[in-house]
């Protein structure tokens, strides 16, 4: 039997038993996934208390943002493809359970190794996680209406991550300390192992022999670890960055030579001539980089320009996460009825627009009149474009590689965040530095930079998509040349 026989059978099956459950599922994948997106921001409000509890130094700071990105980045590729190959709830539970218990010791940690190890095994999870998590829902939702319904309470799970952090963080840590950050997660991933099998369609992965890739799951790995370090280090060691980046740079391009010659690859290079997996893939690239890498330098102005409290910053991003909450689902109405394709520029012109007025703010900026106005444009902005995205990028690929589909959406948005916050975080320092001692005026000046190329790099995409992503409506379902 072929494995895409095999894979088709068993999807059958599963999306039979899994009707009845549809709505308790989307529930814990959009669930899992908003867990996932929060982590990153909810440690980072965190990451001073931590600092002087634990000894941690500027480098250990570093390193417990730097581990869990290396981890979820460097082996998303190797989850989608496993849980084509092995299982998709099997790797979700394998994931989250990985996720939970490095969780708990994290939190009990009392020296900086173990709790840098704990986020490097959470971000390991969490690459287990999000690619299973997507083609769950591309596989077990087969109606196209009800699947991009799916798809925007999922993106907007996704999409809400950061802003729910900020606030969430910041009340666990004046209110529990910064052990509650991690503490968090523990209740959440027994829930979520305990439904995973009560709602999620119990299917394996494909039958016969399996075939795993190992000098492409080496090379890709080490490629991107190599990569995301180097883009890590651009704003305070050009030079180590350099090197790293052209070590993973090297790696990657002999790992597409190696892909091409294997019989078995990790990722069929077929799939890319998909143009509309492949245009999205680019596009998830730079915008969700830019999205990201803006709200981040935006919590930094709340608190280190204008002086806000880490409770305080959270609030302030909550109308970004309520936009987003109610923009994701709104968008994929709209794009059953008008096609993804349209929603997806709008959601792009929509973070342009918000990303270039938060490039207009000053030091002594009030809050309603010249901050508020512009997350609210970029969450409503990426729910849309998140959403028209994940359906693009899944289009047309067959069932039996949606999980690397997913995987590949994912590496792209990662290494595009770690590229972004590399860029645009050099371009606000240097511009500070030109004006001399870091004062208000001047630190504003530096994320007025870096601001405004955001909006250009949003702008460019925009008008990428608007030309290159083909209408999804004619995007046939078939599966691409794997």
């Amino acid at each position: 039997m072929s494995e895409a026989g095999a894979l088709d059978r068993e999807s059958t099956g599963s999306q039979v038993a899994g009707q009845r459950n549809r709505p308790g599922a989307l529930v814990l994948l959009c669930g899992v996934q908003l867990m996932l997106l929060l982590d990153f921001s909810i440690v980072n409000v965190a990451l001073p208390s931590m600092e002087s509890s634990v000894g941690l130094g500027a480098v250990g700071t570093q390193w417990v943002v730097g581990a869990y990105a290396l981890g979820f980045g460097s082996l998303l590729l190797l989850g989608g493809r496993l849980s084509d190959l092995l299982g998709r709830r099997l790797m979700l539970v394998v994931g989250v359970a990985a996720f939970g218990a490095a969780s708990l010791v994290g939190g009990l940690a009392t020296a900086p190794e173990p709790l840098i190890a704990m986020r490097a095994v959470q971000g390991v999870g969490a690459a287990l996680i999000a690619p299973a998590a997507l083609s769950l829902i591309t596989t077990g939702f087969p109606d196209e209406g009800e699947r991009n319904r799916a798809l925007g309470w999922f993106s907007a799970a996704s999409a809400s991550g950061f802003a729910i952090g900020v606030l969430l963080g910041g009340v666990l840590t004046e209110l529990a300390g910064w052990r509650a950050v991690f503490f968090v997660n523990v209740p959440l991933t027994a829930v979520a192992l305990f439904a995973a099998f009560k709602v999620l369609p119990g299917a394996g992965g494909a039958r016969g022999e399996r075939t795993y890739d190992l000098p492409g799951v080496l090379l890709s790995a080490a490629g991107f670890v190599a990569l995301i370090n180097g883009l890590s280090q651009v704003p305070d060691d050009g030079t180590h960055a350099a090197i790293s980046c052209s070590v993973g740079v090297v790696l990657l391009v002999v790992f597409v030579v190696v892909e091409a010659r294997s019989a078995a690859p990790l990722v069929p290079l077929g799939i890319f001539r998909s143009r509309s997996l492949s245009v999205a893939n680019v596009a998830s690239f730079l915008i969700p980089g830019v999205m990201g890498t803006t709200a981040l330098q935006l919590s930094l102005f709340l608190q280190q320009v204008q002086g806000r409290s880490a409770l305080e910053t959270g609030f302030a991003f909550l109308p970004l996460g309520l936009s987003v909450v109610v923009a994701g689902p709104l968008s994929a109405l709209s794009a059953g009825r008008f096609g993804p394709k349209g929603v997806c520029v709008v959601g792009g012109a929509l973070v342009t627009g918000g990303v270039f007025l938060l490039s207009r703010i000053e030091a002594d900026s009030g809050y309603a009149g010249d901050v508020l106005p512009g997350t609210i444009l970029m969450g409503m902005g990426f729910a849309a474009f998140f959403s028209t995205a994940m359906m693009a990028a899944t289009a047309g690929v067959p069932e039996r590689l949606q999980g690397l589909a997913g995987g590949l959406l994912n590496t792209f948005q990662q290494v595009g965040t770690a590229a972004f916050v590399a860029i645009l975080v050099s371009l606000a320092t240097a511009r500070t530095e030109s004006l001399g001692a870091p004062t208000p005026d001047h630190q504003a000046a530096g994320f007025q930079t870096a601001f405004t190329a955001g909006a250009v790099v949003a702008l460019v995409t925009t008008l990428l998509v608007a030309v290159a992503l083909p209408g999804q409506r004619a995007v046939a379902r078939t599966e691409a040349t794997a």
